[in-house]
């Protein structure tokens, strides 16, 4: 018999969800979808509001990415002025970076993803969480704990913050960190490093044990980007689209996504969709694993050697699980660059220039957030104030590829009439990704509004208010 399946809430993700699978009278899924339960409005909020001010004011966006919103306020800036930030203000700017994506990628894989990779993705639901991994290998969940904290003291020390910096300004940086800081650093990168390619190895086995659902989770999408010069890049380069065979089909710069993007709000969800522009329109990915698709280069050794043995056995990588192996490229790629910048690439020039005044204009940021490519676009008036907000996350580039994996796994486990592991196994298709929902939910007035009145399981009346693309 057909019916409904609800997972609610989603647990160990960043935000409120759950998934909703629709099922066949013959037994099979008709259909799997996430639906995003809260709404925060910010691209309302910022109307108003100084442009000048948006780098403090957007890393309010989220706790678990605010380095991303921050850094990109403030290209947003410089691009529409037209300013340029000196040589060491964009290394200062690449080392916060590092340790922000550093932690949050050891968020996402050590203590959300994490239980399914280690415990096993087949693990009784009271044993698969952290607290039960801390039990069984303390060791090994101290160093894990360890890479985290250094990614996020690293952004303390040069953002000023550890949550929330606020180092970066249009023109530069307003700080810079002194030589005790920097040499504290650059052994924290070399420890991570060493960490890293440890931990690698421990989970290389884990992550084949999940070979299974990587074929079952298969997403024949198109990948999106920046590349610098065929180089990942976090904070620089071009929009690059790579197709399901690899071929590279567009590239185009960032002010230019309105002409290649589609935007749409989903029905039964606080949070939009984004699609590439025909024909088609066609479906995509970012984030980790779409870096490494559109690109062949990283810029330090040892991410390099295992980036080359990931593409050994194809390129680009389609599978929702290969985005698990893909942040612990990112991650040993982001340590390394630690250890570099703080370690002696970091000179003694400026580390700010002037800025114009603030001109009525459009002003488009766009950076590699952990989860992927992330723009701020800000619309100001002739107060210099924000008149008008876009903002696209890496959550909601992902939107459909999440949907399409949590069907592909519940497809996989429905047949094996085991719920628990169902249940478990369409939650683990969104860890994947690792969603940031806060960072989702901001297009308020145009979001769908559906209530359901129910006579038990019965649905009896839907009450639907609409809502503009």
């Amino acid at each position: 018999m057909g019916g409904r399946i609800v997972v609610n809430p989603v647990t160990r993700i960043e935000g409120h969800a759950k998934i909703i699978l629709e099922i066949e009278d013959s037994g099979e899924l008709k259909s799997g979808h996430m639906q995003v339960l809260e709404i925060r409005g910010f691209e309302k909020l910022f109307q108003g509001m100084e442009l000048l001010k948006m780098p403090q004011m957007t890393a309010r966006l989220c706790g678990v990415c605010p380095a991303a919103h921050h850094l990109v306020a403030t290209a947003a800036i410089e691009e529409g002025m037209g300013v340029a930030p000196p040589r060491d203000a964009k290394l200062l700017r690449e080392l916060l970076y590092a340790g922000h994506v550093l932690h949050s990628h050891a968020l996402s894989n050590f203590v959300l993803t994490g239980p399914d990779i280690i415990l096993g993705i087949n693990a009784a639901a009271d044993q698969r969480n952290v607290f039960n991994l801390l039990a069984i290998d303390p060791e090994l969940s101290k160093t894990l704990l360890r890479i985290r904290s250094i990614g996020q003291r690293t952004v303390e020390l040069v953002g000023g913050r550890g949550v929330h910096p606020v180092t970066a300004v249009p023109g530069g940086m307003a700080s810079r960190p002194n030589a005790e800081k920097l040499e504290l650093m650059a052994g924290w990168g070399e420890e991570a490093t060493g960490s890293l390619e440890s931990v690698i190895e421990i989970l290389k086995p884990k992550l084949e044990e999940l070979n299974p659902l990587r074929e079952a989770a298969q997403l024949p999408y198109h990948s999106l980007a920046l590349s610098n010069n065929g180089t990942v890049d976090l904070l620089e380069g071009e929009w690059v689209v790579v197709d399901p065979e690899g071929n590279e089909e567009r590239r185009f710069t960032g002010p230019e996504y309105g002409d290649n993007l589609i935007e749409h709000v989903m029905p039964g969800s606080y949070m939009k969709s984004v699609q590439l522009k025909g024909p088609g329109p066609k479906n995509f990915f970012v984030g980790p694993l779409a870096r490494l698709n559109v690109n062949s280069k990283m810029n330090t050794p040892k991410a390099q050697a295992h980036l080359d043995a990931f593409h050994a056995s194809g390129k680009p990588r389609l599978s929702a699980v290969d985005f698990i192996e893909a942040r612990l490229i990112d991650m040993l790629n982001c340590a390394e660059r630690i250890n570099a910048i703080a370690g002696g690439e970091l000179g003694d020039g400026p580390v700010r220039v002037a800025v114009p005044e603030v001109k009525a204009g459009r002003y488009v940021g766009v950076i590699e957030a952990p989860r992927g490519i992330l723009v701020h676009d800000f619309h100001t008036d002739d107060d210099g104030r924000i008149a008008d907000v876009n903002l696209i996350v890496a959550t909601q580039n992902n939107y459909d590829a999440i949907d399409r994996s949590v069907e592909s796994l519940a497809r996989h486990y429905l047949p094996q009439n085991d719920d628990e592991q169902l249940l478990n196994g369409v939650e683990f298709a969104m860890r994947c990704f690792d969603p940031c929902l806060a960072c989702a939910t901001h297009t308020a007035g145009r979001m769908p509004l559906i209530v359901e009145m129910r006579r038990g399981a019965e649905v009896v009346r839907t009450i639907r208010r609409g809502a503009a693309s």
